[in-house]
């Protein structure tokens, strides 16, 4: 008998862990909500004193502390006592590879509501959100401020994730001006503009969006030489840049959005003017990736999809785009370079 063979997992006991799923997904979503990670120093702390920090019932809180301990989030020091392990330092609000905000967005309402109805979206191929919501997830985070806030940082927490390698592998430095075409709070233009600085931005979003993004682009000392500019992507982009910057956009939308929105791009740029997407892409051997979990995401919160290299060179060919090359990079996210044609 093999030695290992002892040690595999059976198929129906890997199957419930894949059933489960959610449940951990939600036990995260708390912890980052209730900002435990964050309570966390160097040393070890009792689940009765964090849960005291925090505002939580101190045998709940142990119970998901000791769930999520179980899984490498935090280390059990002692019995009763949590610390954190490098897993569970992406959960603080300061990392430089935070994912807080994404796993607070990803386990609230906007997101979390139309994932309950999964089936409903797979049998129509439509998606879930005004059914679940009322509206769509856009319009629910215009009404829904406080969790806007959490999505438009979770976007700058996969902005952060992005900047350094975006800046390793793709050169800016003959740029002029660029534009961040639905920026949120412009963290990935801010690093854009702080590696050239002689070039300026634009950045571009919904109207709530940009009401509160003054203050980020304050912050990193970049009001001189960046115009926020609100509006729709879908009626028109901002002209007067020679570099369209687009993270995480087009992934939101259909074909049929997607090139709408790319066209709107093609007008406002000028004759040399470059296309600049950050987004994953689908293996074509469909090998495993963050894109295929990510594509569900889209179906069922807001009609989009993740694409394969060669649907984004179709996609980008029907918008009047040439798509030159599509680069990886060491995050789930490729930098997709098109010119006009």
């Amino acid at each position: 008998m093999d030695a290992g063979a002892e040690h595999e997992v059976p198929p129906a006991t890997a199957m419930m862990g894949l059933i489960t799923g959610y449940w951990v997904s939600q036990a995260v979503g708390v912890v980052a909500l209730l900002g435990v990670a964050d309570q966390l120093g160097e040393a070890p702390r009792g689940s009765d004193e964090l849960a005291r920090a925090v505002g939580a019932d101190p045998q709940a809180l142990y119970r998901v502390l000791r769930l999520l301990a179980s899984l490498g989030v935090f280390a059990e020091a002692a019995p009763g006592s949590f610390a954190l392990t490098p897993l569970g330092e992406t959960l603080r609000s300061d990392a430089p590879d935070s994912v807080r905000n994404f796993a607070i967005t990803e386990t609230a309402p906007g997101h979390w509501l139309p994932w309950g109805r999964l089936q409903e979206s797979v049998r129509s191929g439509r998606p879930m959100a005004r059914e679940a919501l009322g509206m769509e997830l856009f319009d629910w985070y215009a009404q829904n401020p406080e969790e806007a806030g959490f999505f438009s940082a979770a976007m700058g927490n996969l902005s952060t994730l992005a900047a350094s390698e975006l800046l390793r592998v793709y050169d800016f430095s003959a740029v002029r001006t660029v534009a961040d075409v639905g920026g949120a709070h412009g963290v990935l233009l801010a690093a854009v503009l702080r590696a050239n600085p002689a070039a300026r931005g634009i950045l571009f979003d919904l109207p709530h969006v940009i009401a509160t993004a003054g203050g980020a682009v304050a912050e990193e000392e970049l009001s001189q030489r960046c115009e926020l500019v609100s509006g729709d992507f879908f009626e028109a982009v901002p002209d007067g840049a020679d570099l369209h910057l687009l993270k995480l956009v087009v992934h939101n939308w259909d074909d049929a959005d997607a090139a709408r929105l790319l066209r709107n791009c093609h007008r406002a740029l000028g004759p040399n003017g470059k296309l600049v997407l950050v987004e994953m892409i689908l293996p074509s051997d469909n090998r495993p990736s963050e894109a295929q979990p990510m594509d569900m995401n889209m179906l069922v919160n807001c009609g989009g999809r993740e694409r394969t290299e060669a649907e984004y060179r179709r996609l980008l060919a029907a918008a009047g785009f040439r798509m030159e090359r599509a680069i990886p990079t060491q995050t789930p996210f490729y930098v997709i370079e098109a010119a006009r044609s």
